[in-house]
């Protein structure tokens, strides 16, 4: 088991953190895989998809060592334990949940809970979150982040929810540590028709496009 700064690393190095939600069970381990190919080393599976859980367990001994599995839609601390004995790395809610950000806590994990506000940001750093995911971020927008980040630039924020190839640099150009994408890796004609080569080009492609926004970035 890495210990949790290394898992820190390991998610914020990605890049991209994965969010696998609601697809077939016999394929997701394809679409992981396709993923991985395309570069992104971090997967989120939410614990409202088929067999979450044992796919959690599946996909964290099949990536050990080359990419990190966590939970998504957690939004109890039954099922951040559950998630946590699969071997999840990292716990995301879609909203702020503080039994879960002390479960993750009590077990080393990474605790990720949404957040739209302030004031719920402040919350959810002080109850223990290593970092926060604002969502939905689409609506909120890039200016919002920057808004924020002003008060708060102590605070690692990960926009999730309407970001896509046009706007992920101006997000990571804001300063957030990292993006969560689900459907704009793998809609759902790309899934009917199993074109896992088409997913591995989108993760490519997020992927060359957050390292060149990186290196703009630290040169501001």
């Amino acid at each position: 088991m890495l210990p949790k700064v290394m898992l820190l690393k390991k998610l914020v190095e990605s890049g991209v953190i994965a969010v696998i939600r609601r697809i077939p069970e016999e394929q997701v381990e394809q679409v992981a895989d396709s993923l991985v190919e395309g570069g992104i080393t971090a997967l989120e599976i939410t614990v409202d998809s088929p067999g979450a859980f044992h796919t959690i367990a599946k996909l964290s001994a099949k990536y050990k060592g080359r990419a990190i599995v966590g939970a998504g839609t957690v939004v109890d601390k039954v099922s951040a334990g559950l998630a946590i004995q699969s071997g999840a790395d990292f716990l995301f809610s879609p909203s702020l949940h503080e039994d879960v950000i002390q479960t993750a806590l009590r077990y080393g994990k990474i605790a990720v809970p949404g957040v739209m506000t302030p004031t719920e940001m402040i919350t959810a750093i002080e109850a223990g979150a290593d970092l926060v995911k604002i969502f939905p971020a689409a609506g909120l927008g890039v200016q919002y982040i920057k808004d924020v980040k002003a008060p708060f630039p102590h605070i690692p924020i990960i926009p999730t929810g309407g970001v896509n190839l046009d706007n992920v640099a101006s997000f990571i150009q804001a300063g957030v540590a990292a993006v969560g994408i689900g459907g704009n890796l793998f809609d759902r004609e790309t899934l009917e028709t199993a074109n896992y080569a088409r997913i591995t080009h989108n993760a490519r492609q997020y992927v060359t496009a957050i390292q060149e926004a990186r290196q703009t970035y630290a040169f501001k």
